[in-house]
């Protein structure tokens, strides 16, 4: 009989329309509770049920099966159309008021996978852009959202965040925590030249949008640059989960032709991200089955052994608590550092107390 983790791998791989790398052992005394609390753990419930839905099985074993995870689904697939709905509004909304509103990931990346409703997402992240170079279309997007009733929380300067019926929404005013750090900086820089660039170039609008909606996809380049950046922002300070893996190869396989590779792999370089991408890149080969785990390099099997441990978060901490904890989680990643990073710990360190200390309020230019 398989491990639970390679029960759940194999689902995974037959959720997202893949052959499974191996005959999958169910029966009566599988540990299924165990089995679906690492799917609830890595945020592929839905995906996993759906993997489900292809085998032959008896029927008081399906029963039995299918009930230990229905009704999350049946919740997930409910949440994914009060969001869609609440995002649309809010693009209908900013699109009155002359303002564009690039989706970052979220819906960009649900799009890729076989049935978007059972991509699992917490919350929407957007960037705004307007026309009008007299207008921060950032800071004109919270008062909108005031306007309409809401409150708007200002106090980080990454983004805004705001809560709209059903929907929480992080406003980017950057798309990087770029802060005290010079490299994230000059990606910072290249990624809304990027959007900047397509606002203006109208012969890319009607495949921007999503249907239905005022909601756009950014370029491809943007996304592949930002879901990158994003996980290994993740992995070195609160770890990364399947989903953030699969995430990037759903995006990757489906936009493999729109991609200009040459280009990425020299800005992956450019940016320090080649250790960490490496290891990435080969666990997504290995979730989707194209290489089997001895397949994997020693570094590559160290960052398999996180992806597998509990997230060390502290996104609901604010203030003191907050710091003290990103603190103490860049301290416990100290072996990252060595094997997927560019910078050392101290380096990173320094960055975090430069950036709350010098520059609270930092600006591109």
């Amino acid at each position: 009989m398989m491990d639970n983790q390679s029960v759940f791998l194999n689902l995974v791989r037959l959720g997202i329309g893949l052959k499974s790398s191996g005959k999958i052992s169910i029966n009566s005394d599988s540990d299924w509770n165990s089995v679906f609390a690492i799917a609830g753990k890595q945020g592929l419930s839905a995906i996993m049920l759906d993997g489900l839905e292809g085998l032959s099985l008896g029927d008081k074993l399906k029963q039995k099966v299918f009930l230990k995870c229905f009704e999350e689904v049946i919740q997930s697939e409910s949440i994914y159309a009060i969001q869609q709905k609440a995002a649309a509004e809010m693009a209908l909304l900013f699109h009155s008021n002359g303002i564009r509103t690039y989706v970052l990931k979220g819906a960009v990346i649900a799009e890729c996978y076989p049935k978007p409703e059972h991509r699992n997402s917490v919350d929407m992240d957007c960037f705004l852009l307007t026309e009008r170079k007299d207008l921060d279309a950032w800071a004109f997007g919270n008062d909108l959202i005031k306007t309409n009733g809401f409150d708007v929380l200002t106090d980080f300067y990454k983004n805004s965040t705001f809560c709209l019926p059903g929907l929480t929404v992080e406003n980017h005013r950057f798309l990087t925590p770029f802060r005290g750090n010079r490299r994230l900086k000059s990606l910072e820089l290249l990624l809304q030249s990027m959007i900047k660039n397509d606002l203006i170039s109208d012969s890319t609008v009607e495949e921007r949008i999503i249907e239905g909606t005022w909601l756009y996809r950014p370029p491809v380049m943007v996304t592949s640059l930002f879901l990158i950046e994003h996980s290994y922002s993740h992995f070195l300070h609160e770890g990364l989960t399947w989903r953030h893996i699969l995430d990037w190869m759903m995006f990757s396989r489906k936009h493999n032709n729109e991609i200009d590779w040459d280009s990425l792999d020299a800005l992956i370089d450019e940016f320090g991200f080649r250790k960490f991408y490496k290891s990435y890149y080969n666990l997504g080969q290995y979730l989707i089955g194209d290489i089997k785990e001895d397949d994997l390099t020693i570094v590559d099997k160290k960052m398999l052994r996180d992806v597998w441990n509990d997230l060390d978060c502290h996104e609901t901490m604010t203030g003191i608590k907050g710091r003290i904890a990103s603190v103490g989680n860049t301290c416990r990643a100290w072996w990252k550092y060595r094997y997927f990073s560019e910078i050392s710990m101290i380096h990173d360190l320094w960055n975090q107390v430069k950036g709350v200390l010098f520059l609270k309020n930092p600006t591109l230019y």
